[in-house]
């Protein structure tokens, strides 16, 4: 039987500017905010919880926009991430959980772009290529 983990993730732009999380790893890795539903959680509420145990962020639904759900198979795991996106030019957030992050920042999406997951990359890339003035090297 194959086990379906349903994720949230944020993408929080300004402009050409992405908020990511350094990952604690030997080598640079970044990640958006967002992680696992819990099982009677709507989408929204995992994603405002999840955001704001890991760097402190409020979110406010209204201001926040479905991107996409991409999936991928792992033996008997299905993970589902639901992308949302969050327009900001806020700054008030840090790292709630050090053990697993070494900073949050704004970072232009290109330069994030080769240290994402693959599904993070497709949704980054999905956002940014509705915008046609950032995507000049797509």
């Amino acid at each position: 039987m194959i086990q379906i983990i349903n994720k949230t993730r944020l993408l929080a732009v300004n402009q050409g500017c992405l908020l990511v999380m350094e990952k604690r790893a030997d080598q640079l890795l970044y990640t958006l905010p967002g992680g696992i539903k819990k099982k009677k959680e709507r989408l929204v509420e995992s994603l405002k919880r999840e955001t704001k145990e890991e760097i402190g962020l409020k979110l406010k639904v209204k201001k926040l926009s479905f991107l996409s759900t991409q999936s991928v198979q792992k033996e008997l795991q299905l993970l589902v991430k639901h992308y949302f996106v969050f327009k900001t030019k806020s700054s008030d957030f840090r790292i709630l959980e050090p053990e697993k992050f070494v900073k949050v920042l704004w970072i232009p999406w290109r330069e994030a772009f080769p240290f994402l997951d693959k599904e993070d990359k497709k949704a980054v890339k999905m956002y940014f290529k509705k915008c046609p003035t950032l995507t000049n090297i797509l």
